[in-house]
């Protein structure tokens, strides 16, 4: 098995508040859906300062993209696009860090 990437979503205090449950979900089940649920880790964190208040905020790698007021609507993009061709949602990039 290859891993294409990782997903973080953030489960501080705000974003909690703001459905992050909701959206890390969402996110598995597109994975799922897309055939990648294999391919890609998905987990939770703490609170990714730098985007706090902008939540849910998700984080994915290797692209560096930061993702916020995330939807589970986004989800399926978010799978598609960044974990699936490797290129970052730009609609909804609020930060970029580490991205190659």
């Amino acid at each position: 098995m290859r891993v294409r990437g990782h997903v973080l979503v953030c489960r501080g205090p705000d974003c909690a508040s703001r459905g992050a449950q909701e959206v890390y979900t969402a996110v598995a089940l597109a994975a799922e859906r897309q055939g990648l649920h294999e391919e890609v880790t998905q987990g939770q964190s703490g609170c990714v300062g730098p985007v706090c208040g902008r939540g849910p905020v998700v984080c994915c790698y290797p692209t560096g993209a930061w993702y916020v007021d995330v939807r589970p609507d986004d989800a399926e993009e978010i799978v598609r696009v960044d974990l699936g061709a490797g290129r970052a949602v730009e609609r909804l990039v609020g930060a970029r860090v580490g991205s190659a």
